[in-house]
């Protein structure tokens, strides 16, 4: 009887020894803590300062996994925008401190016409020009004379033969600002497949412009429409939205050129 009680003894002892080597065991496993999904959200890719406009290269998309109020989501909801106040590298962009041009097109255009120009000038490509700005339009084009128009007056085909010259086209091009003051009623932009470092070693999308929708008088429209059917080269200037002057400014071609700068022309060698 007595053997029995011992054995009951020296099990419960066993027992008890185990018990506290697995509570040692549990509790000094490191607790397993569950971490917020990360959101993606738009962020200063460099200081942007108050009343800035922000442009594509100001801002870029990276995920978060502390995400305040108001965040934005997407980079096309903040470039065009204006910051209300300073908003430092790096640092999420919250739609509260930007103020954005809201509406659809058609509430915007008014009476006049929404035209789509495909943004392939530099100011264009670079994002320099956003929603809201006001743009000048210059265009170049070949006017293929049949008389080549050389900044001096050959009018035979034995004067030119005289000179040893031919025709270049290049002479006959003539640039002229023609529409001005258009106002940008949005950037249609595409992300690239390609990826840029960002200041915090991550990669974010990179946006291009890819067509740039103008505010414009009908007559306007039918203007633009039928310069870039000639295929010539659109270049945009951009101009404060406070100003309002029309210029008046000469077309451009070798002739004034020549007029302008008083360049003279290399004699032939008797």
């Amino acid at each position: 009887m007595k053997r029995r009680t011992w054995l009951w003894f020296v099990a419960s002892a066993v027992l008890a020894i185990l018990a506290g080597v697995l509570a040692m065991t549990l509790l000094r496993q490191p607790e397993v803590v569950e971490q917020a999904p990360k959101q993606a959200v738009v962020v200063a890719r460099n200081p942007i300062a108050a009343n800035a406009v922000i442009r594509v290269d100001n801002v870029t998309q990276q995920e978060r996994d502390q995400v305040p109020s108001g965040a934005a989501v997407k980079v096309e909801d903040v470039v065009g925008g204006t910051a209300l106040r300073d908003i430092a590298q790096g640092e999420v962009i919250k739609m509260q401190d930007i103020r954005v041009i809201t509406g659809t097109l058609t509430s915007l255009v008014g009476d006049q016409l929404a035209v789509a120009l495909p943004a392939n000038d530099v100011l264009s490509k670079w994002g320099v020009i956003v929603t809201g700005d006001h743009v000048d339009l210059l265009f170049t084009l070949d006017v293929i004379l049949e008389k080549p128009m050389y900044p001096w007056d050959l009018a035979t085909a034995e004067d030119l033969a005289f000179y040893g010259l031919e025709r270049d086209q290049r002479f006959d091009t003539i640039t002229a600002l023609t529409l001005q003051n258009l106002e940008v009623l949005q950037i249609i932009q595409e992300p690239q497949a390609e990826a840029q470092q960002t200041a915090e070693g991550q990669e974010g999308a990179v946006l291009r412009a890819r067509a740039l929708i103008l505010k414009v008088e009908p007559q306007d429209a039918v203007l633009l429409k039928y310069l870039m059917d000639l295929g010539g080269s659109i270049q945009l200037a951009l101009r404060s939205p406070d100003n309002e002057t029309l210029f008046n400014v000469q077309p451009v071609n070798i002739n004034y050129l020549m007029l302008r700068y008083g360049i003279s022309l290399p004699q032939p060698l008797e």
